[in-house]
C-alpha cells in the first residue's frame, strides 16, 4: 500500500480496507462475460508490487469549484472526496481494491450546484516507461452538483508497463455531463480502466470513448441510473490492429423508474488484432417505465482479425422497452470496387468505407480525439 501518513484518517482507513481486500479476493471468474475474452493475469501486478506515480494534469477554467490533482487537492476538495472517493467503485474485486489501496496520483473535478462550465475540463494521464514493470495506479473523481453542466475530456496514454485507472463520476439531480475518454497503450503495455457513474433524478450523462491500444487494453464503463427520469448515452469506438487486444465492457444499470439509456458501439479489427465488446442492459425490480437500447457492429479488415460482440439483457420488471443488436462482417468488396471504379485508389476507397462505418460514433468524439485517427471528420466538425 502506498499510503501517505499525512493523508486524512478516512482515506487511510479506506486504503487499509482495500489492501486487505486485494490480498484475499479471488480473481474474476472467466466464465462470466466480464473477463471471458481477456485473461485477468495480463492486467494484474500482484499484491505488494507497489505502484509508480503517473503524470496527471488537469486543464480547466472554472469560476467556481475545484480542479486539481493528488495530493494537493486533498485540502481543497476534502468534503467531496470523503463523501464519494471509493464509495461508487468499491474495493469488491482485486483490480478496484488494488487501485484504492495503491493510487498515488489522480485528478479531482468538482462543479458546484448550478454552475455551467463552457470550455472542456481536460484530464491528461501519461504513464511513461516504468521501472521493472511495476504497475501505476491512478484514481480520479468527477462530481457535478445539482443542476450543474460541464464537459470533461479524459485521456490515458500508457507508453509501457501496466496501468490501473479508476474514475468515479457523480452527476447530481438535474445536472448534465458530457464526458469523453480515450485509452491508448503502447506495444507491450497493458491498461485496465474502470469508469463508474451515478446519475441522479432527471440528470443526463453522455459518455463517448475511444479504446485503441497497440498492446492490451481492458476498459469498463458502468453507469447506474439511480433516480427517476435519469438518462444516459454511451458511445464507443474500439480499434484493434497488429497484435493488439482491445476489450470494452459496458453496463447500463437501471435502478429507478422512467430511466433511459442508449449504447452505440463500433469495433474495427485489422491485422491480427482482436476487438471485444460485452454490453449488459440491466433493469432492476421496480424500475418500470425504463427504455434501453444497445447496438454493436464490428468490421474485419483482414482475415486474421477477430471481433467478439456480446449484448446482454437482464430484465427484472414489467413495463419496459429493451432491445439490442450485434453484427460482425468484413469490408464490403463490392462497395470498394465501386469506389475504385470512380477513380479512388484502393487505400482511399477502404478509408472512405471505414469512415462511413464508424461515422455514427466518430462524430460524437471530441475533435481532439478524432483527429488522431485516419478517418477523422473535417476540421471543426466536432466540439
Amino acid at each position: 500500500m502506498n499510503a501517505n501518513l499525512d493523508e486524512p484518517r478516512w482515506l487511510l482507513e479506506r486504503r487499509e480496507e482495500a489492501t486487505r481486500a486485494a490480498g484475499t479476493l479471488p480473481m474474476p471468474d472467466r466464465a462470466a462475460h466480464r473477463f471471458r475474452f481477456t485473461d485477468p493475469a495480463w492486467l494484474w501486478a500482484g499484491v505488494g508490487t507497489g505502484a509508480d506515480t503517473a503524470d496527471v494534469a488537469v486543464e480547466a477554467t472554472l469560476a467556481a469549484g475545484v480542479a486539481g490533482t493528488f495530493p494537493g487537492v486533498l485540502a481543497s476538495a476534502g468534503d467531496a472526496l470523503a463523501e464519494f472517493l471509493g464509495r461508487l467503485a468499491r474495493p469488491d474485486d482485486p483490480f478496484l481494491a488494488f487501485n484504492l489501496a495503491s493510487f498515488t496520483s489522480g485528478a479531482v473535478v468538482v462543479i458546484p450546484a448550478g454552475a455551467r462550465v463552457e470550455d472542456p475540463v481536460r484530464i491528461r494521464m501519461r504513464i511513461a516507461k516504468t521501472n521493472q514493470g511495476t504497475a501505476c495506479a491512478v484514481r480520479n473523481l468527477i462530481v457535478l452538483g445539482r443542476g450543474a453542466q460541464a464537459r470533461v475530456h479524459e485521456t490515458l496514454d500508457v507508453e509501457d508497463g501496466l496501468a490501473n485507472v479508476v474514475t468515479e463520476v457523480v452527476v447530481a439531480d438535474g445536472a448534465r455531463l458530457e464526458h469523453a475518454w480515450s485509452e491508448e497503450a503502447g506495444p507491450g503495455a497493458a491498461a485496465f480502466t474502470h469508469l463508474r457513474t451515478s446519475v441522479g433524478r432527471d440528470a443526463f450523462v453522455s459518455q463517448s470513448g475511444l479504446l485503441s491500444p497497440a498492446g492490451r487494453g481492458k476498459a469498463e464503463v458502468v453507469t447506474t441510473l439511480a433516480d427517476r427520469g435519469s438518462r444516459a448515452e454511451a458511445t464507443a469506438l474500439i480499434l484493434a490492429g497488429g497484435e493488439s487486444h482491445a476489450d470494452l465492457r459496458v453496463i447500463e444499470d437501471h435502478a429507478a423508474s422512467d430511466a433511459t439509456s442508449r449504447v452505440l458501439v463500433r469495433a474495427v479489427a485489422s491485422g491480427g488484432g482482436r476487438a471485444v465488446f460485452t454490453g449488459l442492459l440491466r433493469v432492476r425490480e421496480g424500475a418500470s417505465g425504463s427504455e434501453t437500447y444497445e447496438e454493436a457492429r464490428g468490421l474485419l479488415r483482414s482475415p486474421e482479425a477477430s471481433a467478439d460482440l456480446l449484448p446482454e439483457l437482464e430484465i427484472l420488471t414489467h413495463d419496459v422497452r429493451a432491445s439490442h443488436g450485434a453484427a460482425v462482417g468484413p469490408l464490403d468488396e463490392e462497395a470498394r470496387y465501386y469506389l475504385m471504379s470512380r477513380g479512388l485508389g484502393a487505400e482511399e476507397a477502404e478509408a472512405m468505407l471505414v469512415r462511413g462505418f464508424v461515422g455514427p460514433v466518430l462524430d460524437r468524439l471530441p475533435s481532439e480525439f478524432a483527429a488522431r485517427l485516419p478517418w477523422a471528420p473535417a476540421a471543426g466538425e466536432n466540439g
